[in-house]
């Protein structure tokens, strides 16, 4: 196994999945748009830890599950989510999706 085994975008705490795309997300250093399965090759990667995750969810009060689509609204959730999902500190927001959308008449 490498050294650079588990260094995916989607593993990075500066990584924000796209709400309705979960598969693309958004590096908030690199400022552009990456597969969620992208390798990680920047020397900005720092691993979403248990710790880091429950920092941040104390100062947010929310952290999002890429896997359920859902935001974790306790320390409990983000554990049993953290086992066998990837666990984010945010979402990317898209507000131009509703131009995407088919009308429906």
């Amino acid at each position: 196994m490498d050294s650079d085994s588990g260094r995916i975008c989607s593993r990075c705490l500066f990584f924000r999945p796209h709400i309705y795309f979960p598969y693309i997300g958004y590096c908030i250093v690199k400022h552009n748009s990456v597969p969620h399965e992208e390798p990680a090759t920047c020397s900005s990667f720092k691993p979403s830890s248990i710790d880091e995750l429950k920092n941040i969810f104390k100062e947010q009060g929310w952290l999002y599950c890429v896997n359920c689509r859902k935001i974790l609204i306790n320390e409990i959730e983000l554990e049993e989510h953290l086992k066998q999902h990837v666990v984010s500190s945010g979402v990317v927001l898209d507000e131009a999706i509703a131009e995407e959308a088919h009308a429906g008449d």
